[in-house]
């Protein structure tokens, strides 16, 4: 979706004030394809084992014992900071409980120091697909999710990643991606990208919040088909009026309390557009 939540300003979600956003072909895209949506692959197996609503986990003591059983929790397990020719690894430090049952999700988040620009090579994207790989290896879990935080000039480095990852991750499997509001409007990059779920984050939008958030309430949906399958919300934003979407991914600027997601979970889903 970036550095570890636990600081907002500086994770899944800074990209998002630094990306120039483009969005000026954005009604004549959702246009487009509506007219003529591409033929889309069925859903990976993987990820019907996922509950239609999920908490983000991210760097910071969470107990979320209790949680409805259709209710999931996608944690963050692993970190990795890409500098110069390094790729430091940085595990979970932070207690994570949840009940026996609870269906989990762990996610890989990638960051690039902008201090000292990373050379973007072999060796780094090695490290972190063979750490991708460790997080499912031996392990229960029917997906992993990739949070991603690029620049405009490193979106081939993350394609490269993400196609490499997916030919090495088990078939049973499935690969989810966090992605930008604007990837999925105006944008479309990430055509042919081999995930089987992209998640676009409806929240932190910065300038192009209006806009985008008009979209969503005209169309219930994002204009690209891949995006349509999920999407992330916040609670600290008002939700998005009519977005649509099977899965939902929830995420808290501070530690999750028992009210917090009784209250949000028992919020009945915003009416689809028409």
């Amino acid at each position: 979706m970036p550095r570890p939540p636990l600081r907002p300003a500086r994770s899944l979600w800074p990209r998002l004030a630094r990306a120039g956003l483009g969005l000026c072909l954005m009604l004549s895209l959702a246009t487009g394809l509506r007219a003529s949506r591409p033929v889309q692959a069925p859903p990976h197996p993987g990820l019907a084992q996922l509950p239609a609503q999920m908490l983000w986990a991210w760097e910071r003591p969470e107990d979320l014992r209790g949680l409805p059983p259709d209710t999931g929790v996608a944690w963050l397990a692993t970190s990795i900071r890409l500098r110069g020719q390094a790729a430091d690894i940085r595990p979970r430090a932070q207690p994570l409980r949840v009940s026996p049952g609870t269906v989990l999700l762990p996610v890989l988040h990638v960051d690039a120091d902008p201090r000292d620009r990373p050379a973007l090579n072999p060796a780094q994207r090695e490290a972190i697909v063979a750490t991708a790989l460790r997080l499912v290896q031996g392990q229960p879990v029917h997906a992993l999710q990739l949070d991603f935080e690029v620049r405009r000039s490193q979106r081939p480095f993350l394609a490269e990643v993400v196609r490499a990852l997916r030919a090495r991750l088990p078939a049973e499997v499935a690969l989810s991606m966090t992605a930008l509001a604007s990837w999925c409007a105006g944008d479309a990059w990430m055509d042919g990208l081999p995930a089987d779920e992209i998640v676009p984050m409806a929240f932190r939008m910065d300038r192009d919040d209006r806009t985008l958030r008009a979209l969503l309430a005209r169309e219930g949906h994002f204009p690209r088909p891949y995006c349509q399958q999920a999407a992330g919300t916040a609670t600290d934003e008002a939700p998005v009026t009519g977005l649509q979407a099977p899965r939902r991914y929830h995420f808290a600027p501070q530690p999750w309390t028992r009210d917090q997601w009784t209250a949000l979970l028992n919020t009945p889903s915003p009416p689809a557009a028409r």
